[in-house]
């Protein structure tokens, strides 16, 4: 089974290799809602808008699934994201589609399995001389 790389390490950089940590397993349900949450999931045809609507969708959210991701924002950093993922796709081609869900529902959101949600990594300190 191949690792997945984040995008920022895509050329086999130093953070994964040096500190490899392990994610915790997610539960949807005891995860804390801050704005409105987002469900979004793509069938996007061409490999290259594929890739393109890949990385915008990490930029606002976690991946939960290989086309499916979990966001958590304002209405409007939503609007940004959705005009973004607008000007990638060919409406005739590809599919996206955005669920909202509420906190209280957001709760009573059932996983089987181990989900892994990756953490995002704001910054990384090296102690070196």
């Amino acid at each position: 089974m191949k690792k997945s790389v984040p995008e920022y390490d895509a050329d086999g950089g130093w953070p994964e290799r040096y500190f490899p940590a392990e994610t915790p397993p997610y539960d949807p349900a005891f995860a804390e809602v801050k704005h409105m949450l987002k469900i979004v999931a793509y069938d996007i045809c061409d490999a290259k808008r594929l890739r393109k609507v890949a990385k915008v969708c990490e930029l606002y959210g976690i991946r939960i699934e290989k086309s499916v991701f979990e966001c958590d924002l304002t209405e409007e950093l939503f609007q940004q994201f959705w005009l973004e993922l607008y000007d990638i796709i060919d409406e005739v081609e590809d599919s996206v589609v955005a669920y909202r869900i509420n906190k209280a529902d957001a709760r009573e959101i059932l996983s089987i399995g181990c989900v892994k949600r990756p953490e995002k990594r704001l910054c990384y300190i090296c102690g070196c001389c």
